[in-house]
């Protein structure tokens, strides 16, 4: 290439073009790069056709490794401004699972745990069920009365995250990751593009990048996804899907207020997309708003699971499903799961019956009420971000502070945070953040002394070792 100078080429891999395919030596080398830190988050990678002359290849191999190592999330491509190493590349699959089993001896203020002091109302619901004359039913396979029962039951429990529907829209599944996996491959495919917050929660991009489907960042303000770029975004890239936590979203703790849901609403009529809504924190009722799947019920697929309002051991959840999409997420159902556990939905039916769920979760907000005063009593003067009723807050870190470094510098003093780059889309990153779980700390008292090293860092500003994985 004339005046071109391969000194100049941000990144020059050495390939054994004896191995075939020689697409899969590109995406080998760039994994293997990364790991070698010549590669790093954030880092420009050059334009494929130069690349290409580089190494002697066909364009059309560069594009095929490129397309391959963005599915897997190790790159992401901006339009107009080119190929970038993705922020969040550092990070392990074991850390990027959030709400996984957390290091032992330190204070758990990463992982959002359901505070089990209310586990009481749960275990008396286990007894009833275990001793109760219908119990061998819930250890065979599922009759359709028994479906339909627990339909019925999934219409009283979304009727408390404030969405009304009928049982005809209900499916029963084990859990809200379940419901995700299910989802994703009942209606998407390797290749397809789904819309999501800047940030967004871990396990969903866990799957998305397991299945080879690409998400798109969409930039938030503070209501949450904002509605004109999410219009940019969907006249940009093919968009088929949208991924949403209006009511809290995970991690940046933000609650979309009614104006905001119409507005990406009308944008999910206009271009056609399936709503992926996760309310996973809706029972927290920090808004009491319908979700944006009231809006557009002919487009959505709704989940609302049982784990964080009742208990973790309780992998239940409940799906409305559009119209359009029930004979996919039926299939999906029997192909991955078969059945969900009746057991489980028994002790939810129980609990609902009794009114024991409505009184764990009233218990829960007020605890969630108190730590979240007390998280705002002792981050005053800094930037945390959420409602007065949350399970986790989302602090800005001052200019200088970066996500990955204060992580580090919080576990070496005792303290377990989760940094931004572990939910971050894409490759541009805004700013540097921390999640701050308040619900994993088993007292008030753990808690207070967790987040107060967490304020004495950010007032000391310690200098430490560069975080390196």
């Amino acid at each position: 290439m004339a005046g071109f100078f391969y000194d100049d080429l941000s990144w020059q891999p050495a390939l054994d073009k004896e191995n075939k395919p020689i697409y899969m030596e590109i995406v080998n080398a760039l994994r293997h790069d990364i790991k070698r830190g010549v590669l790093q988050p954030g880092d420009k990678l050059p334009p494929q056709r130069e690349l290409a002359d580089f190494l002697g290849i066909n364009l059309s191999t560069v594009t095929r490794a490129f397309k391959i190592c963005e599915q897997r999330g190790l790159i992401f491509a901006t339009v107009g401004k080119g190929t970038f190493i993705s922020s969040d590349v550092l990070v392990s699959e074991a850390t990027t699972t959030a709400d996984g089993t957390s290091a032992p001896n330190l204070i758990d203020l990463g992982m959002i745990l359901p505070l089990h002091d209310k586990d009481q109302y749960i275990i008396e619901a286990m007894r009833h069920v275990a001793s109760g004359p219908d119990v061998e039913d819930c250890l065979s396979y599922g009759a359709p009365q028994k479906k339909a029962a627990d339909c019925e039951l999934g219409v009283a429990w979304l009727q408390k995250m404030h969405f009304s529907v009928t049982p005809e829209h209900i499916f029963v599944v084990s859990g809200v990751q379940n419901a995700l996996a299910i989802i994703l491959t009942s209606l998407f495919s390797a290749g397809d593009k789904i819309a999501t917050d800047r940030f967004t929660y871990t396990g969903f991009k866990n799957l998305a990048n397991m299945l080879g489907i690409r998400l798109v960042p969409v930039d938030m303000d503070k209501d949450g996804m904002d509605a004109n770029e999410l219009r940019r975004v969907c006249r940009s890239d093919k968009v088929k899907g949208i991924y949403l936590m209006a009511e809290c979203q995970n991690p940046t703790a933000c609650c979309m207020p009614r104006a905001r849901r119409e507005q990406i609403a009308q944008v999910i009529r206009e271009n056609g997309l399936i709503l992926l809504e996760d309310d996973t924190y809706a029972f927290l009722n920090n808004t009491g708003l319908k979700p944006i799947s009231a809006h557009v019920p002919e487009q959505s697929v709704y989940i609302s699971g049982t784990s964080k309002a009742l208990s973790a051991g309780l992998r239940v959840a409940f799906l409305a499903v559009a119209q359009a999409f029930r004979a996919r997420i039926d299939l999906g159902i029997r192909n991955i799961n078969l059945m969900t556990s009746h057991f489980n939905t028994e002790i939810v039916a129980h609990l609902v019956r009794t009114g024991a769920a409505d009184e764990i979760i009233r218990k829960k907000r007020l605890e969630a009420q108190a730590r979240c005063a007390l998280a705002q009593e002792i981050f005053e003067g800094f930037d945390l971000r959420g409602t007065h009723r949350d399970y986790f807050r989302w602090l800005i870190l001052p200019p200088g502070v970066h996500g990955r470094d204060f992580e580090a510098q919080a576990k070496g003093r005792g303290v377990n945070v989760f940094c931004a780059e572990k939910f971050v889309v894409g490759s541009d990153f805004p700013f540097d953040a921390v999640r701050v779980s308040l619900s994993a700390a088993p007292t008030r008292e753990q808690l207070r002394h967790g987040l107060c090293v967490l304020r004495d860092l950010l007032t000391q500003k310690p200098q430490g070792e560069p975080f390196i994985i």
